[in-house]
């Protein structure tokens, strides 16, 4: 199909943005990601939706950088947390209640996450301690 600049098809934005057609297509049905208008049985972009989707994502890494979280940091669901720490769920709970572990950040009604530079931070601060009692 032929597009104008003004329009972008989704495998034109999904090279642009450098993700697949299959993730535009569940961030159009999850309403993520730039405005998707139907032509047809087809899914087109304007190109000013598309700008200012980059722009709003330009404007959440300065706000991550400014707020000081690092670049690329996320939330780590408990079986991540589980995984990289190596410990058991009673154990990191009683941590967290004790103070020796970061606390889960609330994200929904039965939902938490812990951020992945806290953990992160909280193994590198164990493995120093280790090295230093050997």
């Amino acid at each position: 199909m032929q597009t104008n600049h003004a329009t972008l098809t989704r495998a034109e934005l999904a090279s642009e943005l450098g993700v697949s057609v299959f993730t535009l297509n569940q961030w159009a049905v999850s309403g993520k990601g730039p405005r998707a208008i139907r032509v047809g049985r087809q899914s087109v972009y304007r190109r000013t939706d598309v700008d200012a989707y980059k722009a709003g994502l330009q404007a959440d890494k300065s706000a991550a950088v400014m707020s000081g979280q690092p670049h690329g940091a996320y939330m780590m669901r408990f079986p991540d947390v589980q995984a990289a720490v190596g410990l058991g769920k009673s154990t990191i709970y009683s941590m967290v209640k004790a103070g020796g572990f970061p606390a889960p950040v609330k994200l929904g009604p039965r939902a938490v996450g812990w951020p992945s530079h806290l953990v992160q931070q909280w193994l590198a601060d164990r493995i120093k301690r280790a090295e230093v009692a050997v």
